[in-house]
C-alpha cells in the first residue's frame, strides 16, 4: 500500500518539476521561429536597406567594391537597387546604373522619395526570374567615381510554385503539437493531485 502511494507522489513531483522546463522551451523555439534576418552586406552588418521580413525573403544579390556596394532585390514587377558608397555607407542618388545579364541589358531609373532605383524592363524581368544562376554585370557612374561590379542572383533553388527553400509562410508548426500535448497532461494530473488534497 505504501509503495502503491509513493509512485503518484513521486510522478507528481516530476511532472511539476518538468512544466517549467517545457513552458521555456516551447517560448524559446516560437521567438527562434520569427526571428529576422540579418543585416547584409561584406562584414555582415555594414549595408542595411529599408526592407521588411517579408521583402527579405525575395531573390536577392550582393556586390561591393572599395568604391560601391549594391543590394539588388528581385520582386515580382522590379527590380530594387540600393546603391551606396562604400567608405561612408550613405546611400548614392542620381548614379547612372546599367545592368547586363545574358543578353539583356538595361538602365535604372532613381526614385528619391525611396532613395533606390529600379528596373522595370519586363525582357529582363522574365530573364531574371528564370530558373538557374544569373551572373549580372553593373557598370556604375557616379559625380565623383565610375566603376564595375559583377554579381550573381541564383534561382536554382526555386521549386515550381515560384518559392524558394527559405519560404515558410503559412506552414504549420507541427513540432508544437507534441510540445502542447505533453504541457496539457501535465496540468491535468497535476491539477488532479490538487483535488485530491
Amino acid at each position: 500500500m505504501t509503495m502503491l502511494c509513493r509512485k503518484p507522489r513521486s510522478l507528481a513531483i516530476f511532472i511539476r518539476t518538468l512544466i517549467p522546463y517545457l513552458i521555456i522551451g516551447f517560448t524559446l523555439n516560437v521567438q527562434l521561429l520569427h526571428a529576422a534576418p540579418g543585416a547584409h552586406g561584406p562584414d555582415g552588418e555594414h549595408l542595411t536597406t529599408e526592407t521588411s521580413q517579408q521583402l527579405s525573403l525575395l531573390p536577392r544579390f550582393e556586390a561591393f567594391s572599395d568604391v560601391f556596394e549594391v543590394v539588388g532585390e528581385l520582386q515580382p514587377h522590379a527590380l530594387v537597387l540600393h546603391l551606396h558608397d562604400y567608405q561612408t555607407n550613405r546611400p548614392l542618388a542620381n548614379a547612372q546604373i546599367e545592368l547586363e545579364t545574358a543578353s539583356l541589358s538595361s538602365s535604372a531609373n532613381f526614385i528619391a522619395n525611396k532613395n533606390h532605383y529600379v528596373i522595370d524592363d519586363p525582357a529582363l524581368l522574365a530573364g531574371l526570374q528564370q530558373h538557374g544562376l544569373h551572373e549580372i554585370i553593373l557598370t556604375i557612374i557616379s559625380d565623383d567615381n565610375a566603376d564595375l561590379l559583377t554579381a550573381s542572383l541564383d534561382r536554382s533553388a526555386v521549386t515550381n510554385d515560384g518559392h524558394g527553400p527559405e519560404d515558410h509562410h503559412g506552414h504549420f508548426p507541427w513540432w508544437s503539437l507534441p510540445v502542447g500535448a505533453l504541457l496539457f497532461v501535465a496540468g491535468v494530473l497535476v491539477g488532479r493531485r490538487g483535488a485530491a488534497k
